[in-house]
């Protein structure tokens, strides 16, 4: 019960962080967007690809610590990203 409790919170907590920074990074950061284009640089949302491959491997009873992992790969990224 624990544990699918902290899959369920994993899940949230990742996905906010993925999706607020990689639609941050997408649309070019603060006022680099000098085009009509929402997203000019579109290879920035490909985190939550990989976030969604993980969520939906989390589901599966066979896969679920991949699953996790998986998801947690953005948010790491993101994060060595910011110190470096």
């Amino acid at each position: 019960m624990v544990f699918q409790i902290y899959r369920v919170v994993h899940i949230l907590f990742t996905g906010a962080v993925t999706i607020f920074i990689s639609t941050f990074i997408a649309s070019g950061g603060i006022a680099e967007n000098y085009t009509d284009n929402p997203f000019p640089n579109p290879q920035g949302l490909l985190p939550i690809l990989v976030w969604g491959i993980g969520c939906v491997l989390s589901f599966i009873k066979k896969t679920i610590i991949v699953g996790l992992i998986i998801s947690l790969l953005p948010t790491l990224f993101f994060l060595v990203l910011f110190y470096i």
